[in-house]
């Protein structure tokens, strides 16, 4: 049996999708299963369609930051974890995020670096004294997200061959800090193609391999028979309130980077062009209640994915200029909702066929047809966005990295 040794700022429990991705992974890793074959289904709810040779099960260490989440965790004892006392904010990132631009809704940049370069060079730190612990030096060494600079230090430092997964835009936004240990990761792993493809055009780096982000769609949602139950309620509901022949749009999430001034542009134009088209925003930001000063716009706060789409008709994503992959598109695509996204990044792939792909989504006129078109066949690219799902359930995933894995 190899040994991974994983070292983060956060994983269990989760902050986030990014650390709920990773988790999801590293849990796979912990038994016997399959390599990556082309030629293997993967179906949400469904067992798997073929498979070719099995890899062994990895032993898993992992350090990781102070916890600061009551919620759960997700791993299980077969993952040896330490945490370390590092504190995850600082007055610097604190104070960073207090003079946040409000144009891009990112943390002040001068501050937010001197946090980076300050906790990781605390992480590297961290991380040598727990290697150095190990009775044996691991296999591999993996990272992520901002204290991904302070491990691949300490990776390097005692010739670990290590891989780091690229989930948001930080790294492009600090290359100063982050290009070294991208340049020098045996491998670097994104959430689809058209992302790797910034980040080689961006970095210089060895290796780029395509890591969907894993959904556990059973242990999320439960199994298909409560996904169909739940939209089924939803359409009743609808049915009910007279609303089931509403154009109903679902949008989750929006700052700046995903489309703020975009969504003012069209929403001001929908309302003369389309009055009956609807828009539900989710989530709660200085931005998102922005938004709700359009009349064709209502804000409803945080809800479960489960409960938003079985009662919505198309779900909406955009990103202005690094396409990470949404994993909440392929999450509509269970609930057989499309999704109309635009085609920076990884968007498009994400999107597969349950769907429809904004080229220019400044063209207001392109983003009004894109809307109509999939509203007029959502039933049927929503049959197509279920089908798709599988390019993110979590087994397919898992396989991919259990043979990036092998090969290092």
């Amino acid at each position: 049996m190899r040994n991974l040794a994983v070292a983060v700022r956060a994983l269990d429990p989760p902050e986030g999708g990014a650390e709920r991705s990773l988790a999801a992974l590293i849990a796979g890793l912990l038994d016997r299963g399959p390599l990556f074959d082309e030629s293997t289904g993967f179906s949400p709810f469904s067992d798997v369609d073929g498979g070719g040779e099995i890899g062994d099960k990895w032993g898993v260490s992992i350090i990781q930051g102070a916890i600061n989440s009551d919620s759960g965790g997700l791993l299980d004892s077969r993952a040896i974890r330490e945490i370390c006392e590092i504190k995850t904010e600082s007055a610097f990132s604190g104070l960073a995020w207090r003079l946040r631009s409000r144009a891009t809704g990112y943390s002040n940049a001068a501050l937010l670096r001197i946090h980076l370069k300050r906790v990781n060079s605390k992480f590297r730190n961290a991380v040598g004294s727990w290697l150095d612990r190990m009775p044996a030096k691991p296999d591999v060494g993996l990272t992520q997200l901002s204290w991904s600079k302070g491990a691949a230090d300490a990776f390097r430092s005692m010739e670990i061959p290590y891989v780091v997964f690229i989930r948001d835009e930080l790294p492009f936004r600090f290359p100063d800090v982050f290009s070294d240990a991208i340049g020098n990761a045996a491998c670097v792993c994104a959430a689809g193609n058209g992302l790797g493809g910034q980040i080689r055009d961006f970095f210089d780096v060895r290796r780029v391999e395509n890591v969907p982000l894993p959904i556990d769609y059973r242990g999320r949602f439960g199994g298909l028979d409560k996904v169909e139950s739940s939209i089924k309620s939803g359409r009743s509901s609808r049915e009910a309130d007279g609303t089931d022949g509403v154009p109903r749009f679902a949008i989750i999430g929006v700052v700046p980077s995903t489309g703020l001034s975009t969504y003012h542009r069209l929403f001001s134009r929908l309302e003369k062009s389309w009055p009956e088209a609807r828009f539900d925003l989710y989530g709660s930001s200085l931005y998102v209640n922005e938004l709700a000063k359009h009349p064709n716009v209502t804000v409803r706060g945080f809800v479960p994915v489960e409960e938003i789409f079985p009662k919505c008709d198309v779900h909406v994503r955009i990103h202005e200029r690094f396409g990470t992959w949404g994993r909440v598109t392929n999450e509509a695509g269970i609930f057989r909702v499309p999704t109309v996204s635009n085609s920076v990044g990884s968007q498009p792939e994400s999107v597969g066929d349950g769907g429809v792909i904004v080229k220019d989504h400044h063209d207001l006129d392109e983003f009004e047809r894109a809307l109509r078109k999939c509203w007029d066949a959502r039933t049927v690219l929503g049959e197509l966005a279920y089908e798709h799902s599988g390019v993110s359930d979590h087994r397919r995933s898992v396989s991919i990295l259990r043979s990036i894995l092998s090969d290092l």
